[in-house]
């Protein structure tokens, strides 16, 4: 099977293959068979950090001819009232902004911050995010964040960080963190900006997809004139290829008509 330039998954997708013994050195294989060009893994599914186990892992990739898209760093609060705790956020995303360059990840993904929105908690996060930008880009990591956590709980917050860091961040827009009919008024204001998306698509029931709402979502991003990649993610009850090979189709199907 080709592999779409378009199209990829998160590790977070096979969180449940990972956690009852696939070895990450297999997934790179997997993924290209199932016609997908680039993976993210979640930092915390790397099972070493010594190099010699990342030049391993980028030989897989390499095998499989599959980009290491992201790192996602899932730990750090940018926001936390206590300085030398942001202190330590910034010195941990970037370690793993290290690890990254070190196994070929082209860009690190890292929260922008928990605290609900205010004039401080967003400065505190711009601070963050532009001494990570700065040692992101000496190493020559690309740096994305997303709409999540508090901070990034709307559109005005998300379009206020972006543009107090022009060029220096991306956006990955996640189609899932904003819940109930909201996010159909809201995530079209944050698509034109986007350059990766999270492509999450809920299953109320094993191999049952929300189509409607998957396909509303692709919608959005093709109504914005999106044309990065698609993420596949995938959290629910049921096999997990099974159901990211659902998720493919249906943005495929999407694709062919941009």
């Amino acid at each position: 099977m080709s592999l779409h330039p378009r199209l990829g998954v998160s590790s977070w997708s096979l969180h449940k293959s990972l956690s009852s013994g696939t070895p990450l050195l297999d997934i790179p294989a997997q993924v290209a068979a199932h016609g997908l060009s680039k993976l993210e893994v979640c930092h915390f599914h790397l099972p070493s950090i010594e190099a010699v186990y990342l030049a391993r892992f980028r030989a897989a990739l390499d095998a499989a001819k599959v980009e290491f898209y992201t790192l996602l760093i899932d730990e750090g609060d940018l926001t936390h009232p206590e300085a030398a705790e942001r202190q330590n956020a910034i010195a941990g995303i970037c370690r793993w902004i290290d690890v990254a360059a070190e196994c070929g990840a082209a860009r690190v993904r890292v929260s922008a911050g928990s605290a609900p929105p205010s004039p401080m908690s967003l400065q505190r996060s711009l601070s963050g995010l532009t001494e990570v930008c700065r040692y992101a880009r000496n190493a020559g990591i690309g740096i994305v964040t997303e709409n999540w956590h508090a901070l990034l709980d709307h559109p005005a917050e998300v379009l206020s960080l972006l543009e107090a860091l022009p060029g220096q961040i991306g956006l990955k827009m996640d189609f899932g963190n904003w819940a109930g009919t909201r996010k159909y008024d809201d995530l079209p204001k944050i698509a034109p900006l986007a350059v990766c998306t999270h492509a999450k698509a809920a299953f109320p029931a094993p191999g049952v997809m929300d189509e409607a709402d998957f396909a509303h979502c692709l919608r959005i991003c093709r109504d914005a004139k999106f044309t990065g990649p698609h993420i596949l993610i995938f959290s629910d009850a049921g096999d997990e290829w099974e159901s990211l090979d659902l998720m493919r189709d249906a943005v495929l199907t999407t694709l062919e008509t941009e």
